[in-house]
């Protein structure tokens, strides 16, 4: 008898330790397995251009047509994250992947009725099979439960639930709560209210039956049911419930949004978006706002001469693009569609401060020195200044401030042509692509083509005292780059004498006379440019802050006796600067003298 037990209590212990051990491998299978995490990790996003408070001005949908933008990023406490653990899955924040309760009461509800009427799928096990699409037979059931327990071991519950939202089909070609909540409600996910998020957060139950721009009676019904079950899981009271179920929603399927079209346009052409299609640009709104107002002011939405024009900013300590208008109105067929900020253009006079920043370097001039403004022939050319006299003798700084050419081509030649074509190059100015013998002398007067966005970077590195960096159209990349190292070009001092040479009282008076406030504001350089056939007109301003380049043409490349850069492009700059002192308080800093420059009375 004794044996007998013996044997018996043997065969338990055995049987208890293999069931232990399958437990153990069971367990370590679910920590340390294999699991397609990149599954989890692979989006079929659409592209969403953001401005830098993540605004989007531009929807881009994803190799199937859909409207997937899975940005969320789930908080306990937001209203739809609430609404779907009540509608779909309410011990959600308890389980570990698989329902046991709910699946009890599903086989005995389906055995005694002879069929399926009830499903114990969770939020977890819905991920995998919205994330690893198999056909559904019980071999998938199997699948996708072990799959959501491995999962509950890998992510919290936060990043399930977001992973849940981010998938979800909200009806058409919606997919994902942002994209829904911005579709139907034209706000973000996180900004809906109890009553708007019941309503979607019933939608995916049945996508095409119950979206609520065209059928909303029944998702208002539906949005009754989930507001219940908030109120019995204690998520809001029943006060809180009549308040939404009274809540008159405005759904309507919001158009896509439109802001700032060629700098759009520009960013997905040029710059990669994060892997869940999001792409936080560097765009201001205020600034891009100014930058339209101020185009618009000098040239009307629709100009009846033809003309087009176009406005960059940027911020000089990131690099950073904070506005890019390519033209007054992207709607204006065909002229609208040419952006003037990256139209290579003959640049005019735009080029004189970086020959003579050259010369100040080499210690052959200072603002003070004086220099031959007289008839100079050449082969090729037989240069003279815009209104066609001569100054004679005069000094560097009233030279460059008036623009005069034959002291800049003099400068130019002693600098000499090459080093100035490759220094200019060496400034992202990469469509003066020929050699300096193709240019000649011609090259000091703009007789080469640059960009509006690659000319304004270019001044850029006056403005932060000769140090040149590329661009940034991504937040993320400027933020990075603030206060960076650069490539210095010019000596600190070279840029305080451009600077200076072309700032000053009455210099600052006429440029904020064009922005309508006589002397008020802050100190700004500006440099003008009128190319060759009065074709195009150029300005560039800055101070230590900004830098705003402006430009007014025609799109076809036609000249007109109106397109002189004092008179149609320095209204517009001004205008910009205008907008930009008044978010600062109505002023703006300027540059203190480095200490490398002296001022010495020469007799």
């Amino acid at each position: 008898m004794i044996g007998k037990w013996q044997r018996w209590l043997r065969r338990a212990a055995w049987g208890a330790g293999a069931v232990a051990a399958l437990g153990c491998a069971w367990e370590a299978w679910l920590r340390w397995g294999p699991f397609p995490e990149e599954h989890l990790q692979r989006w079929d996003a659409g592209v969403v251009v953001t401005d830098r408070d993540g605004r989007p001005m531009r929807v881009r949908l994803n190799s199937e047509g859909q409207d997937c933008r899975p940005t969320y990023r789930a908080d306990a406490g937001d209203w739809i994250v609430q609404a779907l653990v009540a509608a779909e899955d309410q011990r959600f924040w308890r389980h570990g992947g698989v329902d046991w309760i709910a699946m009890g009461r599903a086989v005995l509800q389906n055995v005694a009725s002879g069929r399926r009427i009830s499903g114990a799928s969770t939020l977890s096990t819905q991920v995998i099979r919205l994330s690893e699409p198999r056909a559904r037979v019980v071999r998938t059931k199997l699948i996708e439960a072990a799959r959501a327990m491995q999962m509950e071991r890998r992510h919290d519950k936060l990043e399930i639930v977001s992973q849940w939202l981010n998938r979800a089909p909200f009806g058409g070609n919606i997919v994902g709560i942002e994209a829904a909540a911005q579709r139907y409600f034209g706000k973000a996910a996180k900004e809906l209210d109890v009553a708007e998020a019941a309503m979607l957060a019933g939608v995916p139950q049945s996508p095409s039956r119950l979206r609520p721009d065209r059928h909303f009676d029944r998702a208002r019904r539906r949005q009754a049911y989930v507001l219940g079950r908030m109120r019995a899981l204690g998520m809001i009271d029943a006060k809180g419930e009549a308040r939404a179920l009274e809540e008159r929603l405005d759904v309507h399927p919001a158009t896509y949004p439109e802001g700032a079209p060629h700098f759009c346009d520009w960013v997905l052409a040029t710059c990669r978006p994060a892997a869940d299609g999001s792409l936080r640009s560097t765009l201001d709104p205020a600034a891009q706002e100014a930058a339209e107002r101020a185009l618009r002011a000098r040239l009307g939405e629709a100009d009846a001469d033809g003309l087009t024009g176009a406005v960059v900013v940027l911020e000089n300590a990131t690099g950073a693009v904070r506005a890019m208008v390519g033209s007054p109105d992207f709607r204006a067929l065909p002229a609208g569609q040419y952006n003037g900020a990256l139209a290579a253009r003959s640049a005019g006079s735009t080029l004189k401060p970086f020959v003579y920043a050259m010369a100040f370097d080499r210690g052959w001039l200072t603002g003070g020195s004086v220099v031959a403004d007289e008839a100079m022939h050449f082969s090729d050319l037989d240069p003279r200044n815009f209104d066609g006299t001569f100054s004679g003798r005069t000094t560097v700084r009233e030279a460059l401030a008036e623009s005069l050419n034959l002291p800049a081509v003099g400068v130019a030649r002693k600098v000499g042509l090459r080093r100035v074509a490759a220094t200019l190059r060496g400034l992202g100015l990469g469509t003066l692509r020929h050699g300096a013998e193709r240019y000649g002398v011609g090259l000091a007067l703009g007789n080469g083509e640059v960009r509006l966005l690659d000319l304004a970077n270019a001044y850029a590195c006056l403005a932060r005292g000769g140090t040149w960096r590329p661009v940034a159209a991504v937040d993320a990349e400027a933020e990075a780059g603030r206060g960076g190292d650069g490539k210095r070009v010019f000596s600190e001092e070279a840029c305080w004498m451009v600077a200076d040479a072309l700032s000053g009282e009455e210099r600052s008076m006429d440029f904020a006379g064009h922005a309508g406030e006589s002397g008020s504001g802050g100190r700004v350089a500006w440099k003008t440019g009128t190319s060759a056939g009065l074709r195009d007109a150029w300005c560039v301003a800055w101070n230590p802050e900004w830098t705003v380049g402006a430009w007014v043409g025609r799109a076809d490349g036609k000249g007109r006796a109106s397109l002189v850069g004092r008179t149609m492009a320095v209204p517009v700059a001004a205008g910009v600067f205008r907008a930009l002192w008044a978010e600062a308080g109505g002023t703006g800093p300027w540059y203190a003298r480095p200490a490398g420059i002296v001022r010495r009375r020469v007799p």
